[in-house]
């Protein structure tokens, strides 16, 4: 029982990590439409700027949360400002943008590559390595303050998109551009904002993940991967659906990894299985989306 209840705590990391992928995700698609394939190279960007900035810069793990976030959002910003933005003005198709930002997914990645090589770097937790018990209930620092810091975010975004004249004006813009200009919603601020704070969420997910392993650029490709399949498991276009979504596709994952009677390595095929069945049988995910109701 202690063995199942601290994989679970694992787990709810672990799926608060792709939640917040996820989110990165929704935060695009709800005002443009587009998937941005490249969230998972804002993640692992965000934890190589918090390394540097930890490591050279001296500051302490949990400034260089923000400090990450914030690069990254400046990165996002300039991603919108250089690639979306010429192409949604000049009227290009639906498609443009989403090949636009594989394009530079690649860069992101190759940039790192010249930068920091393929080696691992490690990077600290804010409160170190230690461990929390209640009872049979345990897990590292790291975990809990991952669940405690998703949560927050969660909960600030959720309070964003349903309370706020700007959170209603993301929807307006996803529902119809035209419509939207046309009662003063500036598309272009509300277009950048999107990006700028996908990037930083997706960074923020990189720097809470990393101390659980290391900084690689190969982090990048699993955690755009598995933050897709949560907000498509979760429901897309749901706030509470993307944490939902990583939840269960962690969950899942873990279970697997450690009880199922297969070679781990099958373990990896958790996620493509659970991404295809749910496209299959359930494509609005568990929180179908507000315009199906």
């Amino acid at each position: 029982m202690a063995d199942l209840l601290e994989l679970l705590v694992s787990a709810t990391a672990s799926g608060c990590v792709y939640g917040l992928i996820a989110l990165a995700y929704l935060l695009v698609l709800r005002p443009t439409g587009v998937i941005n394939f490249a969230s998972g190279e804002w993640a692992m960007m965000g934890a190589y700027a918090a390394y540097v900035i930890s490591d050279a810069g001296g500051l302490p793990p949990i400034l260089a949360i923000p400090a990450a976030a914030l690069v990254l959002a400046i990165i996002g910003w300039l991603t919108e400002w250089l690639t979306v933005r010429p192409l949604v003005e000049r009227g290009a198709g639906h498609l443009a943008p989403i090949l636009a930002l594989l394009g530079m997914l690649v860069i992101y990645h190759q940039v790192v590559l010249l930068s920091f090589s393929e080696d691992q770097y490690p990077l600290d937790g804010p409160f170190g390595f230690g461990r929390i018990e209640f009872g049979l209930l345990a897990g590292s620092y790291q975990d809990f303050f991952i669940v405690g810091a998703t949560i927050a975010i969660f909960i600030g975004f959720w309070l964003f998109f349903e309370r706020t004249v700007w959170g209603r004006s993301f929807e307006a813009v996803a529902i119809n551009r035209r419509a939207a200009a046309l009662m003063g919603i500036n598309l272009r601020m509300v277009t950048a904002l999107s990006f700028a704070g996908a990037a930083a969420i997706a960074a923020t997910a990189g720097v809470l993940d990393s101390p659980r392993g290391s900084v690689e650029a190969n982090m990048s490709l699993p955690l755009a991967v598995q933050g897709f399949s949560a907000l498509i498991i979760g429901g897309i276009n749901r706030v509470e659906g993307a944490l939902l979504g990583g939840i269960v596709l962690a969950f899942a994952e873990d279970l697997t990894r450690r009880y199922a009677p297969i070679p781990s390595g099958l373990a990896l095929g958790v996620t493509p299985v659970l991404l295809i069945t749910f496209l299959l049988v359930l494509p609005n995910g568990i929180l179908r989306a507000k315009e199906a109701k």
